[in-house]
This record gives C-alpha cells, structure tokens and sequence, in this order.
C-alpha cells in the first residue's frame, strides 16, 4: 500500500515516467519489491497505534558481476517482467545510474546493499521515518557479516506472489550501503547519515514518452545522487 500510495504516486522518478498515472506499472513496481524482499534485508515502520505500516524501506542485496556481460538484476527484471514502458523506463533508469558508477569496483567488494525504494505515507512525512529507515538498513547491512537475519520464501509473500518464481540469496555479506536519492528529501538524508555522493545525473537526461523527466517532476534543475556509505 506504501508502495502503490506514496511510491508510485509522489516519488520524482515515478512521476518523470508516469508511473503515477499507470495502475498497472505500479503493480508491476509492487513486484519488484516483493521480489527484493526475499533478500531479507527489507524494513518497514508500523504505527503503534493502529498497526498499520506508514514507511519502508525495500532494500536489495547486490552483487558485483562476474564478467562484462552479465547483466544487472534490474535490466533484467525491466526486461522479463515487465510489461508497461513506463515501469520498463523507471527500472532502466535505476540499471542505467547505478552502471554509470561502479560502485563494486570504486570500493573493491563483491556485494552492497541497496536501498531501492524509500517511501512514507504523506501523514506520516516530516517525521524523519525515512531517515530511521535508511540508518536502520545499514544496521541491518553490518549485521549480515554473520549471516542472514531472516529467509524469507515466496510463500511469505502472501497469495498475490506464491506463483513468482523462486530464487536463490547470495551468500556474500554486503560491504557498503548504497542509494540513489532522487529528491531533495532523500539526498538531506544521505548528507545526514554521512553518505559519499559519487555521482550527480541531470533528469533531463531521461526521457519517457516525448518528455524528459524534468519536464514532468517540475522543480528547477532536478537531479539525482548515486552515493554510498563504506560498512
């Protein structure tokens, strides 16, 4: 429900490729996080007083390639799985940003944890419930070393994705923590949180539909932020 209400919906990148107008591109980006959580390493923020999830953070283990060819996790997924442009183009996006910055080879690791889709009810904002989220998953990161927390199977995920294809979880323990923060909000989070910005990309760079994805999110200049953090 966060996802689908606050994602898809008022994200900038959602908005640069009009996910937010395509119910059924949502859907297919609700997939990708339900995916992602098999990884384990996904946290959420329940409100105390009605039990109801507010904020998440879904995150991805990553995993440096063997060699030049093989593809990355989110080309993949754009490219099997996904049936809409405009969720093709958002995924593409994320693929295309975090190749530009090889993280894997700036640090000298073999795997990161991603946070890949940050969101929190409009309610619920201004009360630093993203910020907790993203320091939380790097404590989650470091803990790794000794194992995985939790392995959770396709069944976890409820009816809706018992038939998703069940996949195997690396091994290897995640070195640095990194994200792409696409809006003022989250890039004063990553500055908070001691984040090193390796990268900055213009959204007008992007383009969906005839319209760069700066023409749609509307700010001045918008851009994004490839950064990470060193465990």
């Amino acid at each position: 429900m966060v996802i689908r209400e606050a994602f898809c919906q008022d994200e900038a990148v959602s908005i640069g490729c009009e996910v937010n107008k395509n119910p059924v591109a949502a859907e297919e980006l609700l997939e990708l996080c339900a995916d992602a959580a098999l990884d384990g390493v996904s946290l959420v923020a329940v409100a105390t007083d009605t039990g109801e999830v507010v904020a998440v953070a879904f995150n991805k283990l990553q995993v440096a390639a063997s060699d030049s060819s093989e593809k990355p996790f989110f080309e993949i997924f754009a490219e099997e799985r996904c049936t809409q442009e405009s969720s093709k183009s958002l995924i593409q996006f994320m693929a295309n940003v975090d190749g530009r910055c090889n993280l894997f080879q700036k640090y000298g690791i073999d795997c990161s944890l991603e946070i890949m889709f940050l969101a929190t009810q409009r309610e619920h904002r201004k009360r630093r419930l993203g910020e907790l989220l993203c320091k939380y998953s790097i404590d989650v990161a470091k803990k790794l070393k000794n194992g995985p927390l939790s392995k959770p199977t396709v069944q976890d995920l409820g009816p809706k994705y018992s038939n998703m294809k069940p996949r195997s979880v690396t091994n290897l323990h995640p070195k640095i923590c990194q994200a792409i923060w696409t809006a003022e909000p989250t890039q004063k989070i990553g500055k908070k949180l001691n984040f090193t910005v390796h990268l900055v990309v213009s959204m007008e760079e992007f383009v969906y539909d005839g319209k760069t994805y700066a023409e749609r999110i509307g700010t001045e200049s918008p851009f994004c932020e490839v950064a990470a953090i060193l465990l």
